[in-house]
């Protein structure tokens, strides 16, 4: 077993964990419905659209917030790098954007997976080109996994968990 697949192992390990964590939450949560579901493609897709734009404010506007005396519950964890906190990968972001930045989510693959009625994966199969300033780009196949949370102000990106396809 090579590194890479260690590394895809355990990114995996830490989706699934995730997942089962927020599962088991409480049982008088709202319910997911068709309109929450909605709500959530539309949130997804205008956070690909931001990254793909380059729009660092509409790409905030996506993520969650920490609700005060609370951890930061924002996080991106790729095989490459860890981002923990909002701030952390918002800079992230700020620095890819100075170079290739596209994401192109497969629309009619995308799956939105209630854990609870407070807490959603979203599952998109995703073409993502990216390359650092002045440098070739490459493009490959991400099995983007996202978790969406309910907040006062709506759906909100909370983790991304993006893992190759090849």
């Amino acid at each position: 077993m090579d590194i890479r697949s260690l590394g895809v192992r355990r990114n995996l390990l830490f989706a699934l964990s995730f997942s089962l964590m927020t599962a088991v939450s409480s049982a008088h949560a709202a319910e997911v419905t068709a309109r929450d579901t909605q709500e959530i493609h539309d949130l997804f897709l205008r956070q690909a659209a931001a990254e793909t734009a380059h729009d660092i404010d509409t790409l905030d506007g996506t993520l969650a917030h920490a609700v005060p005396g609370q951890p930061d519950p924002v996080s991106f964890v790729a095989r490459a790098y860890r981002f923990w906190g909002r701030d952390a990968v918002m800079e992230h972001f700020r620095k890819a954007f100075t170079g290739t930045w596209r994401v192109e989510p497969d629309q009619s693959a995308i799956s939105i997976i209630p854990l609870n009625g407070d807490t959603v994966q979203i599952y998109a199969p995703t073409r993502v080109t990216l390359g650092a300033a002045g440098q070739p780009a490459r493009t490959a196949t991400f099995l983007i996994n996202e978790f969406a949370i309910r907040t006062p102000s709506g759906w909100k990106i909370s983790a991304v968990i993006p893992v190759p396809a090849e």
